[in-house]
Order: C-alpha cells, then sequence, then structure tokens
C-alpha cells in the first residue's frame, strides 16, 4: 500500500494525535490541548483522511492506536523533538539557553540527582523548562528510544539498539538494617542479611533482579517478606521491624533515624547509565542538561567540573 502525504497536513493535527494517545481518550486530549473534543476529533479525522488509514480505535477501555496509528505516532514523537531542537538551537544562536528539555530517572537515582540539577539548571541556564520522569529502567529505556524522552539516567545493562550511553558512575549496594539488630560496626556476608528476610520491590525492577543475581551466585535463598515499590516505603518497613533491605547507598532516605546501614562483603555494585536516542539529536536545553547532570556526577567523584 503506498501513503501519500498531503502538504496541508499540520502540525497541530500531530499535536492532537500525541495527545489522544497520551491521554488515552479524546476527552482528556481536548482538556490537555484546551480546546473542545469536536476540534480534537475533526483533527484526528482530517489526519486520518490524509493519510488514508484508521489511527485510532474506541472502545471501553479508551481510544487505542491501531498498528498504522502507532506507526505514524513514532515518527509525530520525533517530529515534535526536531521542532523543540530547532527553537532551542535558534535560542542557543541568539546566546540563550531556553526552551524545553525532558529527563527520566529511576527512582533510587533521583533523590541526589534532580534536587541538585534544578539548582544548577536554575543558577546556570534559567530558561530551560524540565520536564522529569521518574519511572523503573526498562520504562525509561522504551521512552528514550521512542522519543517521548531525549534523555535518562538507566542502570546497566542497556540492550536496546535504538539508544546510546556512557556509564556514570557505580552505586554501592548496602544491607539496610532495623537498628535493633544486633551487628558489629563493620560489612557483614550477604547470607546474614538473607537470614533476616528482605523487604524488597517486585521481581520485574532491577533492584530485585540484581539481589536476586548476587544471592543465586552464592547458591543461597532470598526470602521476601514483604514485596513493595518505593523506597521510602521499603525504608520505613525496615524501621518497624519487617525485615532487612539492600538498596543503593545514595538512595537512602537521610531522616530515619531506627534504620542502619552495613557494606555488603562481595555484594557486586550497580552501574548508573546516561542514555539517548541513537538517530536523535539532542535540543540546545537537552544538551545543557546533560552537561549539568555529568558535572554534577563529575563533583559527586570529587573531580573538577567541566565547566563553572
Amino acid at each position: 500500500m503506498e501513503v501519500l502525504l498531503s502538504s496541508s497536513m499540520e502540525l497541530r493535527q500531530l499535536e492532537t494525535l500525541i495527545a489522544v494517545a497520551a491521554e488515552g481518550s479524546f476527552t482528556g486530549a481536548a482538556i490537555e490541548l484546551s480546546t473542545a473534543q469536536s476540534n480534537v476529533s475533526d483533527q484526528i479525522k482530517q489526519l486520518e483522511s490524509e493519510l488514508g488509514v484508521q489511527l485510532f480505535t474506541r472502545g471501553r477501555r479508551g481510544a487505542q492506536t491501531t498498528e498504522f496509528g502507532e506507526v505514524v505516532l513514532d515518527r509525530a514523537r520525533r517530529i515534535g523533538r526536531e521542532i523543540e531542537s530547532m527553537r532551542s538551537d535558534i535560542s542557543a544562536r541568539l546566546g540563550l539557553e531556553v526552551g524545553e528539555a525532558t529527563f527520566g530517572i529511576v527512582g533510587t537515582a533521583s533523590r541526589w540527582v534532580i534536587p541538585r540539577l534544578v539548582a544548577e539548571l536554575r543558577e546556570r541556564s534559567s530558561g530551560i523548562e524540565l520536564m522529569v520522569r521518574e519511572a523503573a529502567s526498562e520504562r525509561l529505556i522504551v521512552d528514550v528510544a521512542s522519543g517521548v524522552l531525549a534523555q535518562a539516567i538507566v542502570t546497566e545493562p542497556v540492550n536496546d539498539p535504538r539508544v546510546q550511553g556512557e556509564t556514570l558512575m557505580e552505586e554501592n549496594l548496602v544491607a539496610v538494617l532495623p537498628k535493633s539488630v544486633s551487628l558489629p560496626d563493620k560489612p557483614i556476608a550477604l547470607a546474614k542479611v538473607l537470614e533476616l528476610g528482605l523487604v524488597l520491590p517486585p521481581r520485574e525492577n532491577p533492584l530485585r533482579r540484581e539481589v536476586e543475581s548476587a544471592a543465586l551466585e552464592k547458591s543461597l535463598e532470598v526470602r521476601v517478606t514483604v514485596e513493595v515499590e518505593g523506597i521510602r516505603l521499603i525504608a520505613d518497613l525496615v524501621a518497624s521491624g519487617a525485615g532487612a533491605s539492600i538498596m543503593p547507598e545514595t538512595a537512602l532516605p537521610s531522616d530515619l533515624p531506627d534504620v542502619k546501614t552495613r557494606a555488603i562483603i562481595g555484594m557486586p555494585p550497580r552501574r548508573l547509565a546516561l542514555i539517548s536516542g541513537r538517530e536523535t539529536s539532542l535540543s540546545s536545553a537537552d544538551t545543557a542538561v546533560r552537561a549539568a547532570v555529568l558535572d554534577l556526577v563529575l563533583e559527586r567523584k570529587g573531580r573538577p567540573r567541566k565547566r563553572p
């Protein structure tokens, strides 16, 4: 089948397409775009007429993209990114660092990265509007590959050929214990931590997989007492005596007097990587965010920044 693209196709139609897909309904898209639902329906009908295919099906679950809709949606997102990059690049030529920047990050790293990143951008690139999404690595990799996000900090390994990345740093995984547990103030064996039972995120979570992999290498069994999402909630449950946990040292909230940490003997660190789309160029705003992130990582490692 040959699809002919008419020159009358408008960016507004593509923006409407993206909004309907994101909101899952024409009503939600209308609210997001501050327009009438009839306008949203008209824009989609015009786009479907231009392309000669159906882009959405409507049902109890709302508006769902068809096979053709997914193809067009992917292209529309890329076009949107390129347009934002163009605006940002023009601003850069005028000596301004302005524009929208999208950034994703895993929850275990967001506690120390995001507050510092926002403060850094406010100081040196106040014209940038930053949108941050916190999610699991798998979701962030898909979002970067599809153009929803320009870049993200995820845990390695990253096996999607549509993205490229560089290792940022290593995070030590430590035992998080109730303060009532009597242990000497020195590193402990993984087997000793596992004896206490663990409070961990669900099986699909990368942190859970890392813990189970380390235990498997030593022929140890992981006994999960509570399975729950959220670093803060895990730490609170440990403090209440629900079990121990294993998490990145940097992710642990600082205001928990009823827990203590210990290094784990032989526990491999996890690696964080900064990824971006292999076929997508970063806008000036996204490039400024990337530079700020790299500077923050250098600072954390005790090395001089690349720029003041």
